[in-house]
């Protein structure tokens, strides 16, 4: 299997061949099952009778084991190879999303929710070098595009869960449909060979952590920051329409979906938006678009303006994660699995720390004070951005 012909620095129009479209479905099916948390989270509340704090615990689940896999997921891709890392973390993902159908306690659907993290992190690893390596002077558009296609997924999960508990079938089916999902996409991968990850320099293997260079780290806290606000809104959105804005849940679980259809249009415009501006000011901007539509979404009076806010927080951050990631792959040189890994650590600790807190919070004040903190991760973002590009020029 050949690349395509791109040379390091001078983009040509990308070429989607059959490995980049399994790439690009396999992040969508890692993302269906990470994204749907929030949707299923008020179901969870009611039928076990949880708390907040508690109920969080299954976002928090997925969070502890994408923090797992991070720590030692790259170890098991250079071992085992990239195409058998996908269709572990498919499986696996699978696997998960059916012990949570069939959990008669929140301790079980718990557990499935750390498999579904701990396993299919090693999608999340793979595929984004993967397409860097193949796509060369594309990667940012290749990323932006899979990232783009990821939140299809998203927004199918949304609109599953609220259209089946609205015709009786129940949540589970949309857990159920991305399990079958999942079994699909494992025979279209039969046959598709993926290239080998670059292998380090054995000096350099040596050196330890001391590998990834300062500016990665500057993008790894910056990846931290807006995976915090994206996967809060995931969380939080459906029950803060359906508590404080008053939504019935099933309704509440389909309006939700705006922001995932944000984040749709958003990625899938990466490509537009990179040939006219740098992937630095692509970022800028994101966040001057995030912080007025975040506070239209809160404070809105009616659903509709409820949702138009939340169609534009996700056309806010959008490309704020894909863009930080290539920005962070790009840094580590020949480690970029490494860095991949240790960006899924950072997603992970965010996801891990920062929807329970806004829970935590929530417990306290109300859901309505506590996901008003959600602009401060932004704009902490926005200052780590800036120092890994000094990191960078320097």
């Amino acid at each position: 299997m050949t690349a395509p012909t791109n040379s390091p620095s001078v983009p040509t129009p990308i070429r989607r061949d059959r490995l980049t479209w399994a790439a690009y479905l396999a992040l969508a099916q890692f993302t269906f099952f990470l994204n749907i948390q929030g949707n299923i989270i008020p179901f969870l509340k009611d039928e076990f009778d949880l708390s907040y704090r508690v109920v969080t615990l299954h976002p928090a689940a997925v969070a502890a084991g994408l923090i797992v896999s991070g720590l030692i997921g790259e170890r098991w891709t250079r071992r085992h190879g990239r195409l058998w890392s996908v269709v572990v973390g498919l499986a696996g993902m699978a696997l998960g999303a059916i012990a949570i159908i069939l959990a008669p306690h929140p301790a079980v659907s718990i557990l499935g929710c750390f498999l579904m993290g701990a396993v299919g992190c090693l999608v999340l690893i793979v595929v984004p070098t993967t397409l860097a390596d193949w796509h060369g002077a594309n990667r940012s558009v290749a990323i932006g595009e899979a990232n783009g296609i990821s939140y299809v997924a998203s927004l199918t999960a949304a609109m599953a869960v609220g259209l089946f508990a609205a015709i009786g079938l129940g949540w589970r089916a949309a857990l159920l449909l991305g399990a079958v999902l999942a079994g699909f996409l494992l025979l279209f991968l039969r046959g598709v060979p993926m290239p080998a990850a670059k292998q380090p320099v054995a000096a350099d293997e040596n050196r330890g952590g001391g590998r990834l260079p300062r500016a990665y780290w500057f993008y790894w806290l910056t990846i931290i920051a807006f995976v915090g606000v994206e996967q809060s809104v995931l969380v939080w959105a459906t029950e803060f329409l359906a508590r404080v804005k008053g939504v019935p849940v099933a309704s509440a679980a389909i309006a939700a979906g705006a922001f995932s259809l944000g984040m749709l249009v958003g990625r899938l415009s990466s490509a537009f938006i990179l040939k006219r501006i740098t992937a630095a000011r692509a970022l800028y901007l994101s966040a001057i678009i995030t912080l007025p539509a975040f506070f239209l979404f809160w404070s809105a009076p009616t659903l509709p303006v409820a949702v138009v806010g939340l169609f534009a927080v996700g056309l806010g951050c959008a490309l704020q994660y894909p863009l930080t990631l290539t920005k962070a792959i790009v840094t580590a040189g020949p480690f970029g699995e490494l860095a991949t890994a240790r960006a899924s650590l950072g997603s992970g600790l965010s996801i891990l720390v920062i929807p329970w807190a806004i829970g935590a919070l929530a417990d306290r004040t109300g859901l309505w004070a506590a996901i008003s903190l959600l602009p401060l991760f932004t704009l902490a973002g926005v200052a780590f951005l800036v120092a890994g590009e000094r990191a960078v020029r320097s």
